[in-house]
Order: structure tokens, then sequence, then C-alpha cells
């Protein structure tokens, strides 16, 4: 452990110990403790001095021991439904990364798109963008890049010298269209990033609400699709490039998808059970409907899913499923324990009374405007993820958001969805996401060229949530 982290661990630690021998300063106890609590929390989020999801088991330990809340009051947050239904997308997705069906979607997409320079990244960007929605942006970006070098290198070794120079700018511009696409594919699903599922958490925690899939994927698609639209235009006129691609690139392709092999039985199965899910994910409202009586909820659905591919056999000879005990190590277990974290925080800071008490500040200031209001929170949330996980700063803000808006009298999806929306573009820094770390990894790109670029798509992406976005939104919760 360096200095940085060293003091970083220890200065909770001091606080207290110190209050523990000095005591508190005048006033609510309960809501100091919380507040130093919180602060710990973030702190160590910010610095990773421990892993995320161990960071935040803090308030079952703590708020306890501290005479908070009562043991039994906060398990709770740990098993909040919302936190099930990304458990549900984790086993999909996962079957979907152990059977290679991510790598087979994004060469399939890319044997079709891949006629020309643009085609070749246009198909990138579909495929990564895809994927995103429902495997993690890190994931998908992982398995991307090796495709993605392959085909510079393809490229390198069959053009022209002539036509090696634009290949470098091309080569900027597929790199960072991979790193920006995986993280805006993530918004146009409930379980496609973690800020959408900590949202979710926190309207059912606080409001008893629901955003349902359909709804969510109604409002967020059409900002994907013209953020990324935006994106490829502005990348390429930003970095110009004309490489004329060699006439062996198809079949390159297809040797990349020869070497996967035929689709065996597991892919087949989890197609299937990945068509079932998406399906009723989409259509339980017309099945309720139809029925006449509700029975479906996207938890259940997901974790339906989930058990199918640990159940359903995929031959009848070794009665062999998809997923076995194995892939249950493979889940990401950290951060179903930061949502719980997260949940257990945002519900002791409403405990001891701090989250009324900060909307009522804010609820005595004068806005010019609601809608400028949110704006603010959006773009406040947008660049503060650039420094800071997006995850932890959802965990900590999304709460008081929702509150300052019902203070101001506004709904608090209105309020906070564009916020949640937002801690998702992070485009400028290698640091802000893991996939702009991996694709700067790769040594293709810089950091100059990935600011210039990311600080525009800033704006941009604020803008497109802001207007199209916040118009789809409003119309629907009206």
């Amino acid at each position: 452990m360096n200095l940085k982290k060293t003091i970083v661990f220890f200065l909770p630690i001091v606080l207290l110990l110190m209050t523990a021998v000095i005591g508190m300063p005048q006033g609510d106890r309960n809501a100091y403790l919380c507040l130093l609590l919180m602060g710990w929390m973030v702190v160590w989020w910010v610095f990773e001095v421990l892993p995320l999801g161990i960071t935040a088991l803090i308030p079952l330990c703590f708020l306890p021991l501290l005479q908070v809340m009562p043991i039994k009051q906060v398990s709770p947050f740990y098993a909040n439904p919302v936190i099930y239904l990304f458990l549900g997308g984790f086993m999909i997705a996962r079957a979907l990364e152990k059977t290679k069906l991510d790598e087979r979607i994004a060469l399939k997409i890319l044997l079709v798109t891949g006629r020309s320079d643009v085609g070749i990244i246009t198909g990138f960007i579909i495929a990564t963008a895809f994927l995103s929605m429902w495997i993690s942006n890190t994931a998908t970006t992982v398995m991307m890049v090796p495709i993605a070098l392959s085909v510079v290198q393809f490229l390198k070794q069959n053009l022209p010298e002539n036509s090696r120079r634009t290949l470098q700018s091309m080569t900027v511009v597929l790199f960072l269209s991979i790193a920006y696409s995986a993280n805006i594919g993530g918004i146009m699903t409930p379980i496609g990033t973690p800020p959408n599922v900590v949202f979710m958490g926190y309207l059912d925690e606080l409001y008893a609400r629901k955003v349902d899939f359909w709804q969510w994927f109604v409002v967020t698609t059409p900002v994907a699709i013209g953020l990324l639209v935006i994106m490829l235009y502005t990348l390429k006129r930003m970095y110009r490039f004309a490489v004329p691609i060699p006439p062996g690139f198809k079949d390159f392709i297809l040797e990349r998808i020869a070497a996967l092999g035929r689709i065996d039985n597991p892919q087949k199965v989890t197609i299937g059970v990945f068509i079932l899910a998406a399906f009723l994910w989409i259509a339980k409202g017309m099945i309720h409907y139809l029925l006449g009586f509700e029975f479906l909820n996207d938890t259940s659905i997901a974790i339906f899913a989930g058990i199918l591919l640990f159940l359903v056999p995929t031959n009848f000879e070794e009665m062999a499923p998809v997923l076995d005990r194995k892939d249950i190590a493979h889940l990401p277990w950290d951060i179903v324990l930061l949502f719980g974290g997260g949940m257990a925080l945002a519900g002791s800071l409403k405990e001891v009374g701090l989250i009324q008490l900060t909307t009522e500040y804010f609820a005595s200031i004068d806005f010019a405007s609601p809608y400028w209001l949110i704006v603010t929170l959006a773009a406040i949330s947008l660049f503060l993820t650039e420094v800071m996980s997006n995850v932890a700063l959802c965990v900590v803000a999304l709460p008081m958001i929702m509150k300052l808006g019902e203070a101001q009298g506004l709904d608090p999806v209105l309020v906070a969805l564009p916020a949640a929306l937002c801690a998702s573009f992070a485009f400028s820094m290698p640091i802000s996401t893991p996939p702009n770390a991996i694709v700067f990894g790769t040594q293709t790109i810089t950091v100059k060229q990935m600011l210039k670029a990311g600080m525009l798509l800033n704006l941009i992406a604020l803008a497109i949530t802001m207007t199209l976005g916040f118009a789809l939104l409003k119309a629907m919760i009206e």
C-alpha cells in the first residue's frame, strides 16, 4: 500500500477515535455519525483503498455498532429487488461470454458492414453498443479490442505504403469509438450499466416506484442512437481518414467466424434464453393486459432466465447446462455488494433526516427554472464522473437529487434519470471508465486525443440528454 492509500486508510479510523475521545460536535449525534460514515465510504471508493464491494459493507458493520440503526433495519437494504435484477443480467452476460456468442455477434455484424473504412467502424460501434446493453462495458471492451487490433493489423499488412498514414487516423477513431460505444450502449437497458440499477433501486426504495423495461428502452434508445451517430460524425471530422479496404477483408472475417466453429447447443440454449428474457421484459405489459392480472416483473424475469441457464441441459447425454457451479465465481459479486451498501447509506441518511435537511436547503434557493436545475445537476454528474467512479457518484448523489426534485415540486424520475444517464458519459480521460483505460492501454491513442474528442462529446451528450431525452422522459411521465 503506497503512502497516499495508507493515509486515506487510517484517516477515517483516526476521526472515529477522535470523536470517541473528544466527543461529537453539538447537534444531532446520528446525523454527524452518518456524515462521517458517508465521507469514509466516498473517500475509500474514490481512492480504491479496498475493493468497492468490501467498502460497501461498512454500513452493515458500523451503523449497528454506532447504534444509528439496528442490524435488522440495515440488512434488508442489501437484498433490494433491483439488485437481483442486475444479478440475473450478470448470469445472462456470463453465458454470452462463456459460449463466445458475443464474439460471434460482433464478427457477423462486421461481415455485413465492413465494406468501407466507415463501415468497419460502424460495425464495431453497433456490435459494441449492442453487447454493452446486456454485458458490462468492461467485458464488452475487453472482447472487442483484440478483434479491432487484428483488423488494424490486417489492414496494415495489406495496404499500400501511401495509405498507412491515414490508417493511423482511422485507428484512433476506431478505438475511441469502441470505448465510447461501450459507455453509451449501457444506458439503453436497466441492466446495461451500474448507474441505471442504482437509479432503479433508489426509485423503488424511496418512492416504491418502478420504470418498466420497455419504458426505459423507449426513452434511452433514441438518445443512445443519436449520440452514437453524432459521435461517429464528430470523430470522422476531427480525425480525417480515407482507407481503401483490401479485397481479402471479407475472407479475413469469414476465417475468424469459421475459427469459432458451428453454432453449438450451449449457444443455442443461450440464444433461446436471451430471446425469452428480452421478450418478457418488453412484452410483459401486453401479457398482463391480455390475461387481466399482473404476475411478471423485471427482477423475476431476470432471475428466471439465470436459473434456466443453470438448469436447461445442452445435451441429453451429460445433461450439462450452459452455466455450472464454476461460473458462480465469475459473477461480479462486488457490484452486488456495492449496490447494497449504497442503499444502506442512503437509507441511513434518510433515517436521520439529512436528506430532508439537504433538500429543504436547496428548496429555499430560487432557481430561474426547474429545467435549468435539472440541466445543472446532470452537468455536475457528467463532469464528476470523469474523476470518480460513476457507481460511487450515483450511490451518494442520486437520493439527494431525487429528494431535491421532490422539494421543488418535480417528479423524481424527471430530475434524477438525466443525472444517472450522464454518469455513464465519461469520455475525456483514460481513468474515467474501464473502457477508456482498456483502449488507452493499446497505445493506439494518446491522452491528448482522448481529451480533445471527449470534452466535445461530453457537451454533445449533455445536450442530447437534455433535449431529446428530456422530451421523451416528460412524455413518458405525463
